[in-house]
């Protein structure tokens, strides 16, 4: 009993930090492209160097990967704001999985019932595959789902790995709107726009052919014609 209280609370501490983190940074806006470069910026010539880890920590802390990507191309222009974003994402990924495996991982095995389980069994066979599918859909929050990764057991390397192919050109597509800012109606934008569509595409389509393989993995479900 005193270890499934100790699981408990570890479990609801980390879910209560990162529900508080979200409702500030990823609900609220509190921090966001302009504010993100002016932090950055007085850093001169090392503000390169200075974004990376700066980014990092802010994303694994829930600040938006856009906004960061934006801010990056505000800093640095479309092509090295993308090239900055990708290391920065690399890290935001590693920390917050990390940071979500030590706090709450255990506790999560300790507590979960048979369809929790089946999802975090899901995610370790299918690691790699899963980080990758996840940073490329449309709309879904790499932040949340690093720390997810880290509860459910993904390795650092396919975390890490992951991050690196598939959030390259999320990142480019948000650089370009971030250097284009001014004008959201000139070529930079909208080519950013359609290559975060196109991002989104691949990645609805990778989803399909892992659920695809999992299924025939795992059989006929009982009960199908």
């Amino acid at each position: 009993m005193p270890s499934r209280r100790g699981a408990v609370l570890r479990l609801a501490g980390l879910l209560g930090a990162l529900s508080a983190l979200a409702g500030v940074f990823l609900l609220g806006g509190i921090v966001g492209a302009d504010e993100i470069r002016g932090w950055i910026a007085p850093a001169g010539a090392l503000a390169p160097l200075a974004f990376v880890p700066v980014a990092g920590v802010l994303g694994a802390a829930l600040v938006p990967g856009a906004a960061l990507s934006a801010a990056a191309g505000l800093l640095f222009g479309p092509v090295e704001g993308a090239l900055l974003s990708l290391p920065a994402a690399v890290v935001t990924a590693l920390l917050a999985r990390d940071v979500s495996a030590r706090t709450g991982g255990g506790a999560l095995d300790e507590l979960s019932g048979t369809r929790v389980r089946a999802l975090t069994a899901f995610a370790r066979r299918n690691g790699l595959a899963a980080v990758i599918v996840q940073r490329l859909l449309p709309a879904v929050p790499d932040g949340p789902f690093s720390h997810a990764f880290g509860l459910a057991g993904v390795r650092p390397w396919q975390i890490g790995l992951g991050t690196a192919i598939a959030s390259g050109p999320r990142a480019l597509s948000y650089a370009l709107l971030g250097a284009n800012a001014d004008d959201l109606t000139g070529t930079g934008a909208l080519l950013g726009v359609a290559l975060n569509v196109a991002t989104g595409v691949v990645g609805l389509g990778l989803a399909w052919v892992v659920l695809r393989r999992e299924r025939r993995r795992l059989g006929p479900v009982p009960g199908e014609g």
